[in-house]
């Protein structure tokens, strides 16, 4: 009976297992089960899209769409999770993805060619053709002249301008009406006019800033294309940034800031400004901006009483063509993607006019119902632009006149605006020429740095980079399946050899070998995750330091190229300085936390409460700290200067400061020294009381026990925070990436987050892994060094 109940269930299990793997191949059941397409897009969309995706599902069974989110501060400058997907063979179908760096991943062979799509829809009443679109978002979509994405929404900028404060200091035309600049002559002249002090209180710090040439949505780019400047040779392979033209737009800017007192000043006024309704353009505190259209909804949701106006931004010569710049977002089909088929198609839904329409009326249902007023975006379809314009702005009986004339002049300069160069290397010339900017308009006298040698060292940046990039690699080509294959048979190999020397060589009788054997069964959670996460991505680094690779094309060996450009880069040895200069802050680090320490020391009641409260700066996240101390260096209305002002000390501009950006981040590094005073405090603990009660009697102070007793019985503890310290300097990188950017002018660009730049931003995975290695041997020498140092001066107990 219980064989037979056996032979039934054997035969039930291989009819179960049988019927899985025949339905699983199963047409009727592949017919049944959804397809989804993965779609990567932004929140917006997200929140009030999600009518038009039920409703497309509805019109296509069997096609399920599953919004997701890119979970990244910014996919071009912090793509990495759209890489991993990428890289890992598990991308969406679709993802939403800033135009002006389509290109860029195009080149690395990241996106799909959607050329054939576009074909195969001429002649649909729905169909996606370039003719619906505005040349420049289309052309900023393709690279070496094929199409990598749909441009979906576009933007321009323009002059925005306070008529009532032209007015007030007499820029106005022969009828009395406020006239805004037509060229950079004037421009210049207004910003200084319009420019006022706080002369009341005596303290002469700018009260209105006329004009502030990066504030906004503006940059070298715009005031180089106002002066007839080109960025990159038509054929892609050389950077123009040093064009005589740029020059002279670097200069125009830089003259505009050291005319209002210095960008330093203006930067430090800026650094009190804030947003939405105490916008500085809103509140009066700045007269004229360039920005863009989205800051229209801003005027009429906060201000919309405010007399403004808004015209195309002066060219350098008042008789040239005016333009402006642009940008945008593109829908992109990843390489690998699943259900590229389908993705088109839900693309080509995305795009359509009826799509856009209803997805205008579902925002603008929102908007109302917060009690906000509704403008809709610049679409790159000119039939979506001109649609949604005139039925919100232009012909709406109810619209504001003032909103619908300035969308107006957005709408005229959609065609002859400009696009960041589309290149593969685009995000490293826009860091380049932000650099540039910062280096020139922040230089101070005697120091060399013009208009001109900023350029040349941007443009030799870039330049290097390109040529890096076009130049085709004839070194051996990295198998990183092979790589692994062989490291998996090196780990096996390894582990067969101590197995054999265990079984063959091991001296000791039964009891010591099973005392063995537990040990490396207690040890063998850590090493196999050594093995695995550690040990294999140590070996991948120190391969790829030795290759040119960007994690989505072939990576080719080039031996010790990595390694000879680091040491001709100047941005490497500018990290290399700042990052030893915050080194200063270690043994200040390590005296505040002794000092504290020696404090909670006492018994003293409520001394744990103390104690708890000196920690817990310890344990703030790091992204909340950095935002707290943003605040609090804020030179015109932070804490710190508010209590330096109460002494009758004018405050620093502390990160705006290249002088005192550093030092900033060293006072900010202080308040966390409770993670420290923990192992003071251990310490300290760990000294027989004994010995200071002798010292007493022979008459010795506090400050001889403290040199004769503290320290020495401290050596350990203040060789372990030494070690430490210096090795955490090294890594300082949230810091940088949240508060300050690496500026002003590469003051605070740290070691760390030059390779965080080189890594994810600029994809020079080789590189920057040759950075890394570099790092390692600096650490580990200082270590070593230490080590060898402390033989002298640590004094261990029962030494």
């Amino acid at each position: 009976m219980r064989l037979r109940i056996e032979k039934i269930s054997c035969a039930l299990t291989l009819f179960l297992v049988l019927a899985a793997v025949f339905l699983g191949n199963s047409p009727l059941l592949a017919a049944q089960t959804p397809v989804e397409i993965h779609y990567w897009t932004d929140l917006p969309e997200i929140r009030i899209a999600g009518e038009i995706f039920e409703q497309y599902e509805r019109d296509n069974p069997g096609v399920k769409v599953v919004l997701g989110q890119s979970a990244a501060r910014d996919l071009v400058s912090d793509p990495q999770r759209v890489l991993c997907a990428i890289v890992g063979g598990d991308p969406p179908d679709i993802i939403l993805f800033d135009r002006y760096a389509v290109g860029e991943w195009a080149a690395r062979g990241a996106f799909t060619c959607l050329d054939d799509f576009v074909a195969q829809d001429a002649g649909l009443p729905d169909g996606i053709q370039k003719g619906n679109y505005y040349a420049p978002c289309w052309e900023e979509a393709t690279y070496q002249g094929k199409l990598y994405g749909i441009p979906k929404g576009t933007d321009d900028r323009a002059l925005f301008y306070n008529k009532d404060m032209l007015k007030k200091k007499g820029l106005v035309d022969e009828k009395g009406e406020a006239r805004p600049p037509r060229s950079w002559a004037e421009l210049h002249d207004y910003a200084i006019k319009l420019c006022e002090r706080d002369t009341e209180s005596g303290s002469q710090k700018l009260k209105v800033v006329g004009f502030a040439p990066n504030w906004g949505n503006s940059f070298l780019y715009i005031y180089g294309w106002q002066n007839r400047a080109k960025f990159m040779s038509d054929d892609g392979r050389t950077c123009l940034l040093n064009d005589p033209s740029v020059v002279q737009a670097l200069k125009f800017v830089k003259s505009v800031y050291d005319d209002q007192g210095g960008a330093e000043e203006v930067y430090a006024f800026q650094a009190g400004f804030l947003g939405d309704e105490l916008d500085p353009f809103l509140t009066g505190k700045i007269a004229m901006k360039i920005d863009g259209n989205w800051f229209l909804k801003k005027v009429a949701q906060y201000k919309p009483d405010m007399n403004f106006g808004v015209c195309a931004a002066p060219m350098a010569n008042p008789d040239d063509t005016k333009i402006s710049w642009m940008g945008g977002w593109a829908w992109v089909i990843p390489k690998g993607a699943r259900h590229p088929k389908e993705a088109w198609a839900l693309i080509r839904k995305l795009a359509s006019v009826q799509t856009a329409e209803k997805l205008a009326e579902i925002e603008q249902r929102t908007q109302f119902s917060q009690g906000r007023p509704f403008i809709e975006e610049l679409n790159a379809n000119r039939k979506i632009t001109e649609t949604l314009f005139s039925k919100y702005l232009k012909d709406n009986p109810r619209a504001d006149r003032k909103l619908a004339d300035a969308m107006q002049v957005f709408i005229d300069l959609l065609p002859y605006s400009k696009y960041r160069p589309v290149s593969p290397v685009g995000m490293l010339l826009w860091n380049q020429h932000n650099r540039a900017l910062e280096n020139a308009i922040f230089a101070k006298p005697g120091d060399g740095m013009t208009p001109q040698r900023a350029l040349d060292e941007s443009t030799a940046a870039v330049q290097r980079e390109l040529d890096r990039v076009v130049r085709p690699e004839t070194g051996m080509e990295v198998r990183w399946d092979q790589m692994a294959g062989a490291y998996l048979l090196l780990v096996l190999c390894g582990a067969a050899g101590i197995l054999f020397w265990f079984y063959t060589r091991f001296k000791g009788g039964l009891q010591a070998r099973a005392e063995a054997k537990a040990g490396w069964c207690f040890a063998s959670p850590w090493i196999v995750g050594f093995i695995v996460f550690t040990g294999g991505p140590i070996l991948c680094s120190l391969i790829m330091s030795f290759c040119k690779y960007d994690a989505m094309s072939t990576s080719r060996l080039v031996g010790l190229r990595n390694f000879n450009e680091i040491g001709n880069d100047d941005v490497f040895w500018k990290s290399v300085w700042n990052t030893a200069f915050m080194m200063i802050g270690v043994p200040m680090g390590m005296a505040f936390g002794l000092g504290v320490a020696m404090i909670l020391n006492a018994n003293v009641r409520g001394m744990n409460v103390y104690r708890t409260f000196f920690y817990l700066p310890a344990i703030v996240p790091g992204v909340a700290s950095a935002m707290l101390w943003m605040w609090m260096f804020n030179p015109s209305g932070g804490v710190l200067n508010s209590i330096l002002e109460q002494a009758g000390i004018t405050g620093p501009n502390w990160l705006q400061d290249q002088s005192w950006s550093k030092p900033a981040l060293i006072l900010k590094g202080l308040w966390g020294a409770g993670a420290s005073m923990i192992v003071w405090l251990a310490g300290l603990k760990e000294i027989p009381q004994d010995l200071y009660e002798a010292a007493a009697i022979d008459g010795a102070n506090v400050f001889k026990r403290f040199r004769h007793i503290t320290i020495p019985m401290l050596t350990p503890y203040i060789f372990f925070n030494l070690v430490m310290g210096i090795i955490g300097t090294f890594q300082i990188f949230t810091e940088a990436y949240l508060m300050t950017e690496g500026g002003p002018v590469d003051s605070t660009l740290f070691y760390a987050y030059n390779l965080f730049n080189h890594a994810f931003r600029f994809m020079h995975m080789g590189y920057a892994s040759a950075l890394a290695w570099v790092l390692f041997a600096i650490v580990f020498a200082l270590t070593m060094f230490q080590l060898q140092v402390s033989k002298r001066w640590v004094h261990y107990h029962g030494e």
